[in-house]
């Protein structure tokens, strides 16, 4: 008994000791932060980091240190005023909460579901198709403008004509927001995946070519056209990413077709 008791002594006196040595970085009114709290707080935020993994504090640059403490500062004292203010008991935030709570839960059986239904046959089943789709098929990478009117289309092509750069009547006349920041590229793409329109130009026209205005349901397209190949086959890893995503959406159609059939649904509009 005399010996557990000085064991239980000197685990306590060392937890003491260890705790004594946390530095106290910061205070403020009723509270302070330590160094150990810190480095739990971001730890997650700091492994990320490639040059701060597995840094001690004392190690981080004095900007970093202090963005560190002040960030955490900052919870810290919102969490004061939020409980001075007496907010969460007022029916806003309780309602807030109470969405919050549905939506997570909803996230929860979505995700549940799609763990039990989605399996690695199935996502294999379908790198095999995606395979056999590609095989001897061509694929070219186009670059393009989107306007909304053919006028517009005429006067890009106009100014396409008198050896413009393509990338700067991207930047001048294409409405299409994705593309527009990297001179028009959509990059490569094989037939079926585009609308049809668009892909039968692109795939009858030659490198470097650049295309007459084409109306899709988009708009008006200049296509120019940067390369042609065959259509390079993905890895399982390259097209898992995808592939699981196509997957989770017809598996969740299903999942939700079934349950309005047992929620006998009937939509009246």
């Amino acid at each position: 008994m005399k010996k557990l008791a000085t064991l239980l002594l000197s685990a306590t006196l060392l937890s003491s000791g260890a705790y004594a040595e946390d530095k106290v970085l910061a205070t403020f009114k009723d509270g302070k932060v330590t160094e150990a709290e810190i480095m739990t707080q971001f730890k997650d935020v700091l492994s990320a980091q490639p040059n701060l993994k597995d840094k001690k504090f004392s190690e981080l640059d004095k900007n970093m240190q202090e963005a560190l403490v002040r960030g955490y500062v900052n919870t810290k004292l919102l969490e004061q005023e939020a409980a001075k203010s007496g907010i969460e008991n007022s029916k806003e935030f309780q309602d807030k909460i109470t969405n919050v709570k549905k939506q997570l839960m909803q996230q929860e059986v979505i995700e549940k579901y799609l763990k039990s239904a989605l399996t690695d046959k199935m996502i294999d089943d379908e790198y095999n198709k995606l395979v056999a789709s590609l095989k001897d098929k061509e694929e070219v990478k186009a670059s393009h403008i989107l306007v909304d009117t053919e006028e517009k289309a005429k006067a890009a092509k106009k100014k396409l004509n008198k050896g413009t750069k393509f990338a700067d009547v991207v930047k001048e006349f294409s409405t299409d927001a994705a593309t527009k920041a990297s001179g028009g590229t959509i990059g490569y793409f094989t037939q079926g995946q585009l609308v049809p329109e668009f892909e039968k130009k692109a795939f009858e026209m030659k490198i470097g070519e650049i295309s007459e205005p084409v109306k899709t349901q988009f708009g008006w397209h200049i296509i120019k056209l940067e390369d042609k190949r065959k259509a390079k086959i993905p890895t399982k890893d390259e097209a898992k990413q995808s592939i699981s995503g196509k997957l989770n959406r017809e598996v969740l159609e299903k999942f939700f077709e079934d349950l309005s059939k047992k929620a006998d649904l009937k939509i009246s509009l």
